[in-house]
């Protein structure tokens, strides 16, 4: 009976030492190499939308990928690929559009990152305003003496912006947001304007003096100094 115990318990260890070295060697994290493909992050305006698949003018990285930056580059798109727009609330590609400005999280076949899967996909507001007074009006541009900026526009306080405008900008007139045209627009009325950029403010490098402005959407206020901000660019989170 002694011998049979003795056989016994000396399974039991050796069943057990396996399981023991496997953790200690985990533990130690020196035998176990890291399958998990590394993350790389950028930043940039889209230029084109496939089924599966997303174009980027790449604008700002992450410091382990500036040999993306000032690219273009493909990404594939998977039913995997998490994509968020304001509030993280949840975007399909289809909702984007060429020039949003985006965020990407995505993993790289190998180290020339010229094969990239995208895991995540953040949709920014491209939403920036001004207030000031029209120095200038034209078919395709209006000049802004900026008086007041939104939050993260502050740069372009007390300068003379040049903000393009095209068939997709909007003109409202007055507390009643009644409905106007670029030609009724007036040098040395008060605007408000929402306007897109081509690029981060936040970005390091972006240049507001020679960054491409469209409007949006132009609120004249003619001789009433425009508001602080507007309902529509008081609540956007600019990058």
């Amino acid at each position: 009976m002694r011998k049979f115990t003795l056989i016994a318990a000396a399974a039991v260890a050796f069943a057990v030492l396996p399981f023991g070295a496997a953790a200690a060697t985990r533990a130690a994290g020196d035998s176990t190499p890291n399958t998990q493909p590394r993350t790389h992050w950028f930043a940039g305006a889209v230029t084109a939308v496939g089924s599966s698949s997303l174009s980027v003018d790449v604008l700002w990285t992450g410091p382990k990928d500036g040999q993306l930056n000032g690219t273009t580059v493909t990404v594939a798109v998977t039913p995997t690929t998490v994509i968020t727009g304001k509030d993280q609330a949840p975007e399909q590609l289809s909702d984007i559009i060429p020039g949003d400005l985006v965020g990407l999280r995505a993993t790289a076949a190998d180290a020339t990152l010229s094969s990239l899967t995208a895991t995540h996909i953040h949709v920014w507001c491209n939403c920036h305003y001004v207030g000031g007074t029209l120095s200038s009006v034209s078919t395709t541009s209006i000049g802004v003496q900026v008086a007041r900026t939104g939050p993260y526009d502050t740069v372009l306080k007390d300068t003379t912006v040049t903000i393009q405008v095209n068939a997709a900008t909007t003109y409202i007139q007055g507390k009643d947001k009644t409905p106007i045209t670029l030609g009724d627009l007036k040098v040395g009325d008060h605007v408000g304007v929402i306007f897109a950029a081509n690029g981060f403010f936040k970005a390091p490098g972006f240049n507001a003096a020679t960054a491409t402005f469209t409007a949006k959407q132009v609120h004249d206020w003619q001789k009433q100094a425009a508001p602080a901000t507007t309902a529509g660019a008081a609540t956007v989170t600019a990058p």
